[in-house]
């Protein structure tokens, strides 16, 4: 009896192993798209300052709304970090291109802005910024309040 369940057992197993690579293998395969660009601006701005940069974004805003309705980027947006780190960023300003051109051109436009010698900004005791690139998405238009990135 002992013998008998082991060999169903090791069938089963044997059966599961054969079976699940063949599924794997019937996958679709996901196509590589253009590249779509993406500038990330992280700060950690003191707590006496997050009011500040509220009004701050609405300014940004006026900005780059004007560059989504040109065509020069496809998104933008702002986020702050809900669950803080005590090094780590609480603010961000991101937004989307089809191109490196789009990106620059906003960021060249928001460094002559005031926005960039601002209070809240001069106040952040931490700042970096990134580019990435992605060929893999799902990008879908629209406007999006109160959602989490």
């Amino acid at each position: 009896m002992n013998q008998k369940l082991s060999t169903c057992l090791a069938a089963l197993g044997f059966a599961t192993f054969c079976v699940a690579p063949a599924h794997a293998q019937q996958t679709p395969e996901v196509k590589e798209k253009p590249p779509m660009y993406s500038y990330v601006s992280n700060f950690n701005l003191p707590r006496a300052h997050w009011a500040d940069m509220d009004k701050e974004t609405a300014e940004d805003n006026k900005l780059l709304d004007r560059a989504v309705a040109s065509g020069t980027i496809m998104a933008y947006g702002d986020d702050h970090n809900l669950i803080h780190e005590p090094e780590g960023f609480t603010h961000d300003t991101w937004w989307s291109a089809m191109s490196m051109a789009g990106i620059l051109n906003v960021l060249d436009q928001m460094l002559k802005t005031s926005a960039s010698t601002s209070s809240p900004l001069l106040s952040a005791t931490k700042h970096a910024d990134t580019i990435w690139v992605g060929r893999f998405y799902n990008y879908k238009p629209g406007t999006w309040r109160n959602v989490y990135t």
